[in-house]
């Protein structure tokens, strides 16, 4: 058989493939957080946890900005840019981005694949605020350091049952 060109994939393959990409993205980041979680501890887990998503946020963000040659004012490519993040079209994963303002994006986890696998599992909800803070710090900064971060809300906050996180970029001038 040999190697598959993915160019010549139909386009119906290339957007389940993309999913599977992301949905693997998310559990091989989930079942190295249960393993943590489960050596050291919660805390310790999200200690590590968002150390590492504050460092991969920036990259993340360049990379995606780079390959896919996204131009724009800032505000645009950062609404356009997070789209395209790996794990976001996992299955079971919604979200939404808007931009209320000249200078605002809001970007919205409507539904989250993550929490939904604790529930199904039987553990308590992941409380992610600090690991969005540095996720999503880093990546709206590489676009544009500019950028403040406002988290809207975002567990361990009280949520409403159609958002489980939400988080406010404003550009700063």
């Amino acid at each position: 058989m040999g190697r598959i060109e993915l160019a010549r994939l139909p386009k119906k393959d290339l957007i389940k493939l993309v999913e599977l990409y992301s949905q693997n993205a998310l559990t091989i980041d989930g079942l190295w957080f249960i393993g943590v979680e489960e050596r050291f501890g919660l805390g310790p887990a999200i200690e590590i946890d968002t150390a590492t998503w504050r460092r991969y946020g920036a990259t993340e963000a360049r990379r995606i900005v780079s390959t896919l040659g996204i131009r724009g004012s800032p505000v645009e490519v950062l609404a356009r840019a997070l789209n395209y993040q790996v794990w976001i079209h996992a299955p079971r994963m919604q979200y939404d981005v808007s931009q209320p303002a000249q200078n605002r994006v809001i970007f919205s986890i409507t539904d989250c694949s993550v929490q939904r696998v604790r529930e199904r599992d039987q553990r308590p909800l992941f409380p992610c605020k600090p690991v969005g803070v540095a996720l999503w710090e880093e990546f709206g900064k590489a676009i544009d350091p500019r950028f403040a971060l406002r988290c809207v809300v975002c567990p361990p906050d009280e949520h409403p049952d159609d958002l489980w996180c939400s988080w406010e970029f404003e550009l700063r001038t």
